[in-house]
């Protein structure tokens, strides 16, 4: 099959979770002899799409000249007005579709959807990962009046998903829970595709542990974005103002790309070590003894769970973070069901080498085992096939 890619923009370094399952994606699908195209706002770099063949590559503006305007509906324009998508654009995506001869569009991204609406002689396919809905409702607590706007953007995000669900034929999704939510605010044939991990590239170093920081942990993440914010704020405080409190020489460590105010006060307050914008955080995460997942809030299987198990980390996280999660007899990672056993288990980890060692271990194997993107890939492609075949 002929995959069409379209992603406003695709960064290197993968500075969030779209750029990675959107590279990742397109990788295994060319690995196992598909055709793959892209599109794209801005240009691409030769390093954003290492190791994948394009047969055309270009943005919208060095697409030749197109004619006919995609007719839309008053709420599927408002929305297109919303997200800023330009006419044109939609109509190039249409016309590459045709002249390409794509089988497979696939759109990237939140802001996408208007993309899809041109789109006729192609199977028309949203990598939303996750669903938006419920990524916003995840994020209102009764008892913080600050996080009710989230209820509001999620209305709002329902409505655009819904408005656009005649223009998409298939979503691709991370989790069980993300598929519930979008047959229930669209409608439409749903994939679960689970995210992977390239094992080669998260390979820990041999003997670093001669290099590992004592009474260590560490979390990374996009550091604009709600849930990983919610994360830290909780961890902060909930566990870390007592653990820092109770272990002198205790380190929590906080990577990632672009913080909010939020981020930088919550450092300054409660003292944790935050580095912005590390290109490579492989490195500086195996200096650390634990990894630190508290979630509370959003969906979905989360990469830096992935990258930290393929790093060969031993991983503390919250029950969120393993719901539908394919855990077999691996016992990959503790769960921390009580704010107390957070703090137990990581004064635990901490004294005992062998632990960490073993625990780190069970995660490689774990994942190697049940998160590649070859699955991932293979998991779309089934329903794909038989759609291509009857058309």
């Amino acid at each position: 099959m002929h995959f069409l890619f379209m992603k406003s923009n695709l960064q290197f370094p993968r500075r969030s979770g779209h750029d990675v399952h959107c590279y990742s994606m397109m990788r295994e699908l060319a690995s196992l002899g598909h055709s793959i195209s892209l599109i794209s706002d801005a240009p691409v770099s030769d390093q954003a799409i290492a190791g994948v063949e394009c047969i055309h590559r270009q943005t919208f503006d060095e697409y030749g000249p197109v004619d006919g305007v995609v007719t839309l509906s008053k709420l599927q324009q408002r929305f297109r007005s919303y997200w800023g998508v330009p006419g044109r654009n939609i109509a190039v995506l249409a016309d590459a579709s045709r002249r390409w001869e794509a089988d497979v569009v696939v759109v990237v991204g939140l802001d996408v959807l208007p993309y899809l609406s041109g789109v006729e002689s192609a199977i028309r396919v949203w990598y939303a990962a996750d669903e938006w809905f419920l990524h916003h409702m995840s994020q209102v607590f009764p008892t913080k009046p600050a996080t009710w706007g989230e209820g509001k953007a999620a209305l709002v995000k329902g409505l655009y998903e819904r408005v656009y669900a005649s223009c998409v034929d298939r979503v691709w999704v991370v989790s069980d829970r993300d598929a519930r939510a979008v047959r229930w605010v669209m409608g439409t044939a749903v994939d679960v595709a689970p995210n992977g991990v390239d094992f080669d590239h998260y390979r820990r170093v041999e003997n670093v542990a001669i290099d590992q920081q004592p009474k260590s942990c560490v979390f990374w993440g996009r550091l604009d974005f709600g849930p990983n914010i919610d994360a830290i704020e909780w961890f902060c405080e909930h566990v870390w103002r007592d653990v820092a409190a109770q272990t002198p020489g205790a380190v929590f460590n906080v990577f990632g790309f672009a913080p909010s105010e939020k981020v930088r006060a919550l450092a300054d307050q409660y003292g944790f070590i935050l580095t912005p914008d590390l290109p490579d955080i492989r490195a500086e995460i195996t200096k650390n003894q634990v990894v630190v997942l508290p979630f509370v809030s959003g969906a979905g299987i989360k990469n830096k769970l992935l990258e930290a198990a393929a790093l060969s980390m031993p991983i503390v996280a919250s029950p969120r973070v393993v719901d539908g999660l394919r855990l077999g007899d691996h016992n990959p990672l503790i769960v921390a069901k009580r704010t107390s056993q957070w703090g137990e288990t990581l004064r635990s980890l901490w004294s005992e080498d062998a632990s960490r060692q073993q625990l780190g271990q069970r995660a490689r194997e774990w994942v190697a085992s049940e998160y590649s993107w070859r699955q991932a890939a293979e998991k779309v492609l089934r329903p794909l096939q038989g759609e291509v075949k009857s058309r």
